[in-house]
């Protein structure tokens, strides 16, 4: 995204200086996601533990990126694109923020998984390959997430728009063969709840992170695409 530069220099390196530390919350968040998938590997309850106890990290950066929004406003008193680009940054820091919340959650589950189905049944190791599955995508969408965001590239958060549908469609898939699997017993009831709430969580992943797509998009365009199923340029 290519911005005037402003009178008062100041401003330009408070921009670039908030533009770091959102892509380092943002890396923050993409971090405790390889973290889970590390709890995911054998149903890990130490490593489970270890994400819960980290979330912490996720909302202390929020905190400290809207004090120094708040600050620049105030400050500042920016009209048009930049007051357009300063809220676009709010809705991000509130959507890594749950992004944490949702694999906090996931890490939950994970760790009760590890209480419940050890040694692993062949069902069982069936879900948390799908699991690992579900969260292969989520990688790559927040490696995605973290590009669009320092380059505030609308093309690259389009993209990563369209990669929730992929991630819903595994989510449906997986619910599927949990709930037959449940039907049939070969999963206990316990059991399959934990597998339906970590596959909700990482669904809620992907939906923030189509959040910060849409909001990239926002910030540079000045178009609202949430809620509409829009993925192309308005054309004028």
């Amino acid at each position: 995204m290519e911005t005037k530069a402003h009178t008062v220099k100041r401003f330009d390196a408070e921009l670039e200086e908030l533009n770091n530390n959102v892509v380092k919350m943002a890396s923050a968040v993409e971090e405790q996601l390889g973290r889970l998938g590390d709890a995911l590997v054998n149903l890990n309850a130490d490593e489970a533990a270890k994400v819960m106890a980290e979330d912490h990290v996720i909302n202390s950066w929020e905190a400290e990126l809207d004090d120094y929004l708040e600050t620049i406003i105030s400050r500042r008193q920016p009209q048009a694109v930049d007051l357009r680009l300063l809220l676009g940054y709010y809705r991000m820091t509130t959507d890594f923020e749950r992004m944490g919340d949702e694999i906090r959650n996931a890490a939950k589950g994970v760790r009760k998984l590890s209480e419940l189905v050890k040694p692993l049944s062949e069902p069982a190791l069936a879900n948390v390959s799908t699991l690992f599955s579900l969260h292969a995508l989520l990688r790559v969408m927040g490696d995605d997430m973290i590009a669009c965001v320092r380059l505030l590239d609308p093309e690259r958060a389009r993209a990563l728009v369209a990669r929730r549908t992929i991630v819903s469609a595994e989510v449906d898939e997986a619910l599927s063969d949990t709930v037959e699997r449940l039907k049939t017993g070969e999963l206990k009831l316990a059991d399959g709840l934990e597998f339906i709430r970590i596959n909700r969580s990482l669904e809620r992943v992907a939906a923030h992170m189509q959040n910060v797509g849409e909001t990239v998009v926002f910030m540079t365009e000045g178009v609202d695409i949430r809620h509409a199923g829009k993925t192309q340029p308005q054309q004028n």
